[in-house]
């Protein structure tokens, strides 16, 4: 079995989730051999963090097979198990069979990983839906607006909503479609990038540099381009506009997710996100900039200490998410082939739906809970607003923000005074909370969103 034949094999029996980028990585390296340091040093990244990334692989890999997978014995076991197949199969092949490819054997084997990973269950609903998943719920006009950016010459598009609502899965599904229309893509999740490369604006454009240049498949050279007389920042430019976007015929699409994290390095804010609007901006005179077409996906939650004219976060094309509809929501009931013994009668969903306005992921969570553990969602309702109750974690990681914030949490408190009509409060605090998610605005009013801040927020802030 070759490694690509493994790879194929492999991606079957996880689906409908699929590898990230960095899991692709670790597979290809640790079927040739490599240690996880060795596998660390030729992308960039921590040797920690390349053993996380490779311990999920495995036992996602183990409990789609049903047989322990490890890094020392991933090969011994695909092999064998093509090898079963091909001693399964034998007394019924005749001659001319017996010169069949051995590809035939080994897509034996994908099938059976894919017929085994069905029996795992429905994964939580923590990270962006891959593109194969079926729980995915398209929000019309975004995804056409968001390919159609990515298909313009020097696009740029920023997918903007609060945490949870699915920025990184439509940010997936514009890759995808960038892919099928020819382009070469770059995916970098910011959250991947060390602390310590974080606090060091050199370090970090070179671990830029030479992901995006392993994800386009080209040799890394950053040392040919890097002059530290010119800076790190030009140094960074030179390198794309001189050898990455070089090197390839095709458009590049250059996604950056989890941006979010950047503001906990102001430094590095400050001088990385200019750098990319400039970028963009000299699209507009240079045919190679064209070439390259940026993604930006991040949440409003965060405040963009940028003056106006260095922020890439007002120009190119918005996206924001809206949250579902109520019809969206019945479908996905069905895709979770939730049975009304779970108490999925239309009057408890609509009860869901008016607790949590819609929130993408505050419904798949519910929906997760009644397809993977007992229970009926009127029971879920009866707690949802409690710390016992299933959307205790997200509640409290805006609590945590509140407490950070003196200003915020009197402002909605205000708001939770009025909860029909809301409360006119500090214009600031306003769009924080709208950034949140916590209020809707409406004219000079802040009101609350939902019935489920209501109800947790009252009993903490108002006497």
């Amino acid at each position: 079995m070759t490694e690509l034949e493994a790879l194929e094999a492999v991606k079957k029996a996880i689906s409908p989730e699929s590898l990230s980028y960095v899991q692709e990585v670790v597979f290809k390296q640790s079927w040739e051999g490599q240690l996880y340091p060795e596998i660390a040093k030729s992308v960039g990244y921590h040797p920690e963090y390349i053993r996380d990334v490779g311990a999920q692989l495995w036992r996602s890999l183990s409990e789609s097979i049903g047989q322990k997978v490890t890094k020392k014995n991933v090969r011994f076991v695909l092999n064998q198990m093509s090898e079963e197949i091909l001693q399964n199969s034998g007394d019924s092949r005749t001659d001319s069979d017996a010169s069949t490819p051995s590809t035939n054997v080994h897509s034996q084997v994908g099938n059976l990983l894919s017929t085994e990973a069905t029996k795992t269950q429905i994964a939580f609903p923590s990270v962006g839906l891959s593109v194969q998943s079926s729980f995915y719920m398209p929000r019309p006009p975004a995804e056409e607006q968001a390919f159609s950016e990515l298909d313009r010459p020097g696009g740029l598009l920023r997918i903007k909503s609060p945490s949870n609502t699915g920025k990184t899965s439509l940010l997936l599904r514009a890759l995808s479609y960038a892919r099928e229309q020819g382009a070469r893509t770059i995916l970098i999740n910011i959250q991947e990038a060390d602390t310590a490369i974080m606090g060091d604006l050199g370090r970090f454009l070179r671990w830029f540099c030479r992901n995006a240049a392993q994800q386009l498949g080209v040799e890394n050279k950053l040392d040919d381009y890097w002059d530290d007389e010119i800076g790190n920042k030009v140094s960074c430019k030179i390198y794309f506009r001189e050898y990455l976007l070089g090197s390839v015929k095709e458009p590049v699409v250059l996604a950056l997710d989890e941006i979010d994290q950047l503001f906990e390095h102001p430094e590095l804010v400050q001088e990385f996100l200019p750098m990319l609007r400039a970028w963009h901006e000299e699209a507009m005179e240079l045919k190679v900039w064209q070439k390259l077409r940026m993604a930006l996906a991040y949440s409003t939650e965060v405040y963009v200490p940028l003056k106006i004219s260095q922020s890439p976060f007002n120009i190119g094309l918005s996206v924001q998410l809206p949250v579902l509809t109520f019809d969206q929501v019945k479908g996905l009931v069905e895709r979770y082939n939730l049975p009304f013994e779970k108490g999925v009668e239309t009057d408890l969903l609509r009860g869901l739906y008016d607790l949590v306005g819609g929130h993408p992921y505050l419904i798949q969570l519910a929906l997760y809970w009644l397809s993977e553990r007992d229970g009926t969602l009127g029971a879920i309702l009866e707690d949802a607003h409690t710390r016992a109750g299933i959307y205790s974690n997200h509640l409290r990681r805006h609590w945590e923000i509140m407490q950070r914030q003196p200003g915020l949490r009197e402002a909605f408190a205000e708001a939770l005074k009025e909860p029909e009509h809301g409360a006119v409060v500090d214009t600031m605090m306003a769009h924080q909370l709208e950034r949140m998610g916590l209020v809707r605005l409406s004219g000079n009013s802040a009101v609350v969103s939902s019935e489920l801040y209501y109800k947790y927020f009252k009993s903490l802030l108002l006497p």
